[in-house]
């Protein structure tokens, strides 16, 4: 064989290995890497939640996978221009003409892109960036080339793949010339604008995405009665009030479902934006706390009037729950702790304001049992169990593993289960309500979080935190019914069994949703 035909050595570190040992290293290394991330998920998450904040990235993560639609005609119609911008610079222009016609106004237009959308201009710059090396007009013809491509794991295949694929056919030694590469071709760019688009897709945000994939992908039927930060809902049992409040909810709202865009009333005091509330149909009143003030708030419940403020200065900041029984006659607080000073578990009672009972334990979402008493604990950080603590005795009666981070919770009073949404399981857990032993589980939607029970029909209206979805199905076959695409971080679900209408809470808008039309 002729000695130019013959597989020449790919760098000094992989001499003795020959031509197939780097097909076989620049084959598998991004793999590989892939595997090591997922092996040491849990690490990275940890140092990520600590370092970085796990809100930042659970709200990056949400926003790219429940705007899938958009990102994908994004994605496409950025390849699109930039393979026209090229055509064109390339037949009048130079190489280097060429280069610069289409890096400019490329990376105008993707500036444009996310400035337009209310993305951070700072998010442009990494497909900026892309767009910039992968277009360039080089030849490698240099030894640094081949160094770089051998051991840039990552940068190679992002920043210069033209360069990578060329360095792979070839395989030449570090210490020779690296081949000389065509640059004229649009076959020879394709690549790196392909990567340019994926990272313009993944990374541009903003409002308006959220309303173009609501305009391909939700329902007609759905209605937004609300656009803003909303967080926690109550039903009357009637299902005529639908109480509101949220982070992006100064004041408690009550809207009245028979007319939800305009007859409503607002309590005159400030809630503080409270995440949480208790509605107690019973005593009439909804209960708040206050972080800002440390006051637990008793409204009424027909006229949001404040009744009284029942000081907790020894609660842990973060965002609280609260839980009220009737037949203990206590309220529970239960804060996530973004600090760990103070109490995150209090136990008051109602009529006196006093604390009966506090607990190191930093809940993730608390849930009465409906005949009163027992109160179950679900932790969506720092631990994976599930709780339940008697409030007659005030100590806690049992507890489970579970899985890591797990969401909320549902009674299903038919069978006697607590339900367990588990995010990275896509699954709803069924514990049995009294022993706590696991049943089993139904499959559900991607990510699920949040869940209701519509207990005339025996369906589960459950949402899922990743996808922006709300997903029906049958409780007792786990077949799903339909699943309606509402928009990104589902936040909770109340249903109204009587006319099959789900009111779903999200960062960003609160939905009406007849989720039984046609059934």
């Amino acid at each position: 064989m002729p000695a130019s035909l013959q597989p020449p050595i790919p760098g000094a570190g992989l001499a003795g290995s020959g031509g197939y040992a780097t097909w076989v290293w620049a084959l598998l290394r991004i793999p590989l890497l892939l595997v090591l991330l997922v092996l040491l998920r849990r690490p990275l998450l940890d140092l990520t939640e600590r370092y970085f904040g796990i809100e930042r990235v659970t709200e990056f993560s949400i926003t790219v996978l429940s705007t899938p639609f958009t990102r994908i005609g994004l994605f496409a119609l950025t390849v699109a221009v930039l393979w026209l911008l090229y055509r064109r610079a390339s037949a009048a222009l130079s190489a280097w003409g060429a280069y610069a016609a289409t890096v400019l106004i490329g990376c105008g237009l993707i500036l444009a892109l996310f400035l337009g959308t209310g993305t951070s201009p700072w998010r442009a710059f990494p497909p900026m960036l892309c767009l910039v090396l992968n277009q360039l007009p080089v030849t490698g013809a240099h030894p640094m080339w081949s160094r770089l491509m051998a051991w840039g794991v990552g940068v190679a295949e992002l920043f210069f793949f033209r360069l990578y694929w060329a360095w792979m056919r070839f395989r030449r030694h570090p210490a020779e010339p690296a081949p000389v590469v065509p640059t004229r071709s649009s076959l020879a760019y394709l690549p790196g604008w392909l990567i340019t688009a994926a990272a313009v897709g993944g990374l541009v945000g903003g409002p308006r995405l959220v309303e173009a994939e609501r305009a391909l992908r939700m329902p007609a039927g759905v209605e937004i009665l609300q656009e803003r930060n909303i967080n926690g809902l109550a039903l009357d049992p009637g299902g005529r009030y639908l109480y509101v409040t949220g982070h992006g909810v100064r004041n408690l709202q009550r809207i009245d479902t028979q007319d939800p865009h305009h007859a409503m009333i607002s309590s005159e005091v400030s809630t503080g934006g409270a995440q949480g509330f208790a509605y107690d149909p019973r005593a009439g009143e909804v209960y708040t706390l206050n972080l800002q003030t440390r006051m637990l708030q008793y409204f009424d419940a027909t006229t949001l009037a404040l009744r009284r403020e029942v000081p907790l200065p020894d609660i842990s900041p973060g965002d609280p729950w609260i839980a009220a029984d009737g037949r203990t006659n206590t309220l529970v607080v239960a804060s996530e702790a973004d600090e760990r000073v103070g109490s995150p578990f209090i136990v008051v009672d109602r009529q006196s304001g006093r604390s009966l009972d506090k607990r190191d334990v930093d809940a993730g979402n608390l849930l009465l049992h409906p005949q009163g008493s027992l109160l179950y604990l679900s932790f969506f950080r720092n631990s994976s169990s599930l709780m339940v603590y008697d409030l007659e005795r005030r100590e806690f009666s049992g507890e489970v593993r579970t899985d890591a981070r797990v969401d909320r919770m549902a009674f299903d009073e038919a069978r006697g289960e607590l339900l367990l949404a588990s995010p990275l399981r896509s699954s709803v857990l069924r514990f049995d309500a009294r022993s706590l032993a696991l049943l089993g589980e139904i499959k559900s939607v991607f990510g699920v979080r949040v869940m209701a029970i519509d207990t005339q029909r025996d369906w589960l209206v459950s949402g899922s935190l990743a996808t922006g979805q709300i997903e029906i199905q049958e409780l007792a076959t786990g077949k799903v019914l339909s699943r309606i695409y509402l928009g990104p971080w589902l936040r909770s679900i109340v249903v109204d069994p009587r006319t099959a209408t789900a009111y779903v809470s999200a960062n960003g808008a609160l939905y009406k949703v007849p989720y039984g039309a046609g059934r």
